[in-house]
């Protein structure tokens, strides 16, 4: 049986965030888990960056791969404009490519 080789990808103060990263990557068919996510009582006690959550992927041969996602989200994150939901009016962030309230998908 092997051994499974867990790399660290990604850490952030914002756990919600990184559950997020969480699924963009599993989406990708990269098998992740969330480390030091109940932490952050800790803060103060022992150093902050040492209590973030962080994201972990399974496989270390999709260690370069998953950093690449994460990277290319991130830049995509901040670029573009905001866009109104036809079916609902729902206002998103351009990162979002369906509504969250009614699932309809964005008209380009």
């Amino acid at each position: 049986m092997s051994q499974i080789k867990l790399k660290q990808v990604h850490t952030s103060e914002d756990r919600v965030y990184l559950y997020h990263l969480k699924n963009i990557l599993e989406a990708q068919g990269i098998d992740c888990e969330i480390k030091n996510d109940r932490l952050s009582s800790l803060a103060g006690e022992i150093p902050m960056l040492t209590v973030w959550p962080e994201l972990w992927v399974k496989d270390a041969m999709k260690e370069k791969w998953a950093k690449e996602i994460i990277h290319e989200y991130e830049n995509n994150e901040n670029q573009g404009d905001s866009w109104t939901c036809e079916n609902c009016g729902e206002e998103h962030g351009a990162q979002f490519k369906d509504c969250w309230n009614c699932q309809s998908i964005k008209a380009f």
